[in-house]
C-alpha cells in the first residue's frame, strides 16, 4: 500500500512538472511557430489640410547671368593652359595661352623675307636715283646743243639782214645775200631738229623714269605685304595669350568629344578661329533658363511669379518673375546627354529673372527647380493626389473612422503636382488613406493600378483623376 502511494505521488509530481514546463515554454513556442497569424496591412494616411492652396507646376532648369561677355580665340591652335573654372578675373587678366611655337618660327622666317624685300626697295630706289642723274646729264647736254643752234640761227639772221642792206647799197654782191639766206635756212633746220630731239629725249627720259618708278612702287608694295604678314604673325604670337575683356567669373565652355559626350575645354584641346573659350558672366543680374513642356507652356505668362529652389542651396527660396518666353518650340538633343534634355520632348525656353542678388551663392550652371505659380486659392481643403480615386465618373476617398476606412464621395477642384482641392465631402483634419485599403498591395501602388494589375481587374476598377497628373508622380 505504501509502495503504491509512492508511485502515484511520483507520477503526480512528474505531471505537475510537465504542466509547468508546457505553460512556461510550450505555449509561447506554439503561438510563435504553430498558431495561425493575423496579417496587419499598413495603409499610409494623411490629414485633410485647409489654407491657401497654390496651383503650380515644376520644371528643372539652370542658372545663368543675364549679361555675359564671351572670350574667343583669335586663331586656330592648341590650348596649353587655361584658368580654372570659377576664377574671378579682372579686365586684362590672362585667361588662356595657346601654343605659338610654330608661329614664332614663322615670325623669324618672315622677318628675313621683310629684310630682303626692304633691300630690294633700297636697290631699285638707288637705280632710279642714278637713272635720273644720268638722264638729267644727257638732257642738259642736248638742251645746250639746242640753245647753241638757236643762237647760231639768230646770228645767221643778223648776218643775212646786214648783207641785204649792203647789197641794197651796192656795197656787196647779191650772191652773198643768197649765201646768207641758205645759211639761215640751214640753221633753222638745225634748230627744228634740235627742238624735236629735245622733246623726244624728254619723253624718253620720262618713260624710263616712270618704268623705274613703277618698279620701285612694286617693290614697296611687296615690302608692305610682307610687313603686313609679319605684323599678322606677330599679332598671332600676342593673341596666343588670351586676356579677359572684362571682369567676371570664368565659366569654361563645352566642346564636343564624341557622340553624346560634351565636356569642358581643357589644356591640350585644339581650338578653332573665333571659338568661345569661356564666358564672363555678370553675377549682379541672374536668371534661370527653364525648358517648359508644350503641355504647360500655355499656362506661362510674362510677369508670372516663380519660386526657385537650388539643389546646391537646400532650404533657401529665391523669387523670380517670367521675363521672356520663346516663340518656337525646340526638341531635346538626343546626343547632348549633359544638358538634361529629354529627346523627343518639345520645349519652350522660358527666362525667369531672379530678384535676389547674391554673387556668393548664385552661380551660373546651378540646377534650379522652378515652381511656376499659376493661381492661389484661399481657405481651400486639399489632400494628396494619390488619396483620390475615380471610378464611373465619380471620385471618392477613404476616410479613416476608428480602425476602419469609410468610402466617402468627394468633389475635386484644381490641383498641382502633389495635392488636389476638395470642394465638397471632407472636413479639416480628417484622416484619409493614400491608397485603396480594400485592394491588395500587389495590384496597386499609391492608389493607382500597379504593374500586372490589368489581368486582375474585374468590372470597373479605380483609375487616375481625369485631367490630373499621374498619381504619385512629380513632373520634372
Amino acid at each position: 500500500m505504501r509502495r503504491q502511494l509512492q508511485i502515484w505521488g511520483s507520477r503526480t509530481l512528474i505531471v505537475a512538472a510537465l504542466l509547468l514546463v508546457g505553460q512556461r515554454w510550450g505555449m509561447p513556442m506554439y503561438k510563435q511557430y504553430f498558431s495561425p497569424k493575423k496579417t496587419s496591412i499598413f495603409v499610409p494616411t494623411a490629414k485633410v489640410q485647409q489654407g491657401t492652396f497654390t496651383v503650380s507646376f515644376h520644371e528643372i532648369g539652370n542658372l545663368e547671368a543675364v549679361k555675359s561677355v564671351p572670350v574667343n580665340s583669335d586663331d586656330d591652335g592648341k590650348l596649353i593652359s587655361l584658368v580654372a573654372e570659377g576664377t574671378i578675373v579682372k579686365k586684362g587678366d590672362q585667361i588662356a595661352e595657346m601654343d605659338t611655337s610654330g608661329v614664332k618660327r614663322d615670325v623669324r622666317n618672315q622677318e628675313l623675307v621683310v629684310k630682303n624685300a626692304d633691300a630690294d626697295v633700297a636697290r631699285i630706289q638707288e637705280e632710279l636715283r642714278m637713272l635720273k642723274l644720268s638722264n638729267q646729264t644727257e638732257l642738259d647736254k642736248q638742251q645746250a646743243d639746242y640753245d647753241y643752234n638757236v643762237n647760231e640761227l639768230k646770228m645767221s639772221e643778223q648776218q643775212r639782214d646786214k648783207k641785204k642792206r649792203l647789197a641794197d647799197e651796192k656795197l656787196v654782191p647779191r650772191d652773198q645775200v643768197d649765201q646768207a639766206d641758205m645759211d639761215v635756212r640751214s640753221k633753222e633746220l638745225a634748230v627744228k631738229k634740235g627742238e624735236k630731239d629735245l622733246d623726244l629725249k624728254k619723253k624718253d627720259i620720262a618713260s624710263q623714269e616712270a618704268q623705274k618708278q613703277a618698279e620701285v612702287n612694286k617693290a614697296i608694295f611687296a615690302l608692305n605685304i610682307q610687313k603686313s604678314n609679319l605684323e599678322e604673325l606677330q599679332s598671332q604670337v600676342k593673341s596666343g595669350v588670351v586676356t579677359a575683356p572684362a571682369a567676371g567669373m570664368v565659366v569654361i565652355s563645352k566642346t564636343w568629344a564624341g557622340p553624346g559626350d560634351y565636356r569642358k575645354l581643357q589644356a591640350g584641346d585644339t581650338l578653332h578661329h573665333r571659338q568661345t573659350i569661356c564666358q564672363l558672366p555678370d553675377l549682379s543680374s541672374m536668371q534661370a533658363t527653364i525648358n517648359v513642356g508644350e503641355s504647360d507652356a500655355p499656362r506661362v505668362k510674362i510677369g508670372m511669379p516663380v519660386i526657385i529652389r537650388l539643389e546646391a542651396v537646400p532650404g533657401k527660396i529665391f523669387h523670380g518673375t517670367v521675363r521672356e518666353i520663346s516663340s518656337l518650340a525646340t526638341e531635346g538633343n538626343a546626343f547632348d546627354t549633359s544638358s538634361g534634355a529629354t529627346p523627343g520632348r518639345k520645349n519652350f525656353e522660358v527666362s525667369v529673372a531672379i530678384k535676389e542678388v547674391d554673387p556668393k551663392v548664385l552661380k551660373p550652371g546651378m540646377t534650379a527647380d522652378a515652381e511656376f505659380i499659376c493661381e492661389s486659392i484661399k481657405s481651400a481643403m486639399s489632400v494628396p493626389i494619390e488619396s483620390v480615386i475615380e471610378q464611373d465618373g465619380k471620385t471618392w476617398v477613404y476616410v479613416k473612422n476608428g480602425h476602419k476606412y469609410v468610402k466617402t464621395p468627394v468633389v475635386t477642384g484644381k490641383y498641382n503636382d502633389n495635392f488636389i482641392v476638395i470642394t465638397k465631402g471632407l472636413k479639416k483634419d480628417q484622416v484619409v488613406a493614400l491608397r485603396d485599403p480594400t485592394r491588395p498591395m500587389d495590384v496597386q501602388e499609391a492608389g493607382a493600378a500597379g504593374p500586372g494589375a490589368e489581368e486582375k481587374k474585374t468590372g470597373n476598377e479605380a483609375s487616375p483623376i481625369p485631367g490630373a497628373p499621374a498619381t504619385g508622380a512629380t513632373k520634372k
